[in-house]
């Protein structure tokens, strides 16, 4: 974990970055975060971060949907994260830009509150493990369903929705699974616990629409990679049953990167591990973070 942060404005140590026990944000959940990664050129010269502005304005967006402003510009922003990276010294790092409530006033009227921006990082490994990238994940259907669309707005990364992520994810290891996949309120494949979700079936590329997951960045880079390489993308409503007879599946996200799944409620997926069209997606993606895939360079941020 970095000793760098930056909060609202301001360079600071782990160490002043005090958060009171009656932190608004901490008993209600209202704020909102991203998940940005930083990565290391593949030969070691440069730092980029991936796709930054996207995130950024993303990020801008959950406070618009939430009601909590950013004091700050989006330029502003955009260079305190790579203030942060760079202040560190880390190269493979994740990013976490959190907008919260601090003040010591309890209650759901945040009308006159003081919106808080803090920026922290650390060092970021393979979030499965290498050996998951090629081999793939095991994962269940959750008994959870995702949020419908208007009882907690799902183009948004709201703090407080991913309670039911974590509890997905936590009765998926529980049962000794890796991972989850939500279904939505009328019975439809939505997403992972905090990933986004594709099948491979006669060669085409299906993913869920954005009813009621995610606009994930790493889920647009996808379907940009797939359609540069003449693969064909549908995005519809997908039923259960659909992933069990898949030729392929994978996750994506910034955590995950592109991860293929090898089993849902063990019913082995196509051939037990990585297909063809997911290893083509993931090593284009995987170079095109590590500057190895020079037309996806607009992608990337210098640190």
């Amino acid at each position: 974990m970095s000793n760098t942060y930056w909060l609202n404005g301001k360079y600071i140590s782990k160490e002043e970055a005090y958060l009171s026990p009656l932190t608004h944000t901490l008993h209600y959940g209202l704020g909102a975060f991203e998940g940005v990664r930083s990565y290391g050129s593949s030969d070691d010269k440069n730092v980029n971060i991936f796709r930054l502005k996207e995130h950024t304005e993303r990020l801008f967006e959950s406070a618009k949907i939430i009601n909590v402003p950013i004091n700050h510009s989006i330029d502003e922003v955009i260079e305190a994260q790579i203030g942060v990276i760079s202040k560190s010294k880390l190269k493979d790092a994740y990013i976490r830009p959190l907008l919260y409530l601090n003040d010591e006033r309890l209650g759901l009227d945040i009308v006159g509150m003081k919106s808080h921006l803090m920026i922290s990082c650390w060092e970021w490994p393979t979030y499965f493990g290498a050996e998951a990238m090629e081999q793939g994940i095991d994962v269940m259907i959750s008994s959870f369903t995702r949020q419908f669309p208007n009882s907690l707005m799902t183009k948004s990364k709201i703090s407080g929705g991913y309670v039911n992520g974590v509890m997905a994810h936590d009765q998926a290891k529980t049962n000794g699974y890796q991972e989850a996949i939500l279904l939505d309120t009328n019975g439809f494949v939505a997403e992972g616990s905090g990933q986004n979700i594709f099948i491979v079936k006669d060669g085409n590329l299906l993913t869920p629409e954005l009813t009621c997951c995610l606009n994930g960045i790493t889920r647009r880079s996808v379907m940009q990679i797939a359609k540069d390489k003449g693969i064909d993308i549908v995005e519809r409503q997908i039923t259960r049953d659909e992933l069990y007879t898949a030729d392929e599946i994978f996750f994506s996200g910034t955590a995950v990167e592109i991860t293929p799944i090898r089993s849902v409620d063990k019913v082995v997926i196509g051939p037990g591990k990585r297909g063809d069209i997911t290893k083509v997606i993931q090593e284009t993606y995987l170079a095109a973070v590590r500057e190895k895939a020079k037309e996806y360079d607009h992608w990337l941020s210098r640190v």
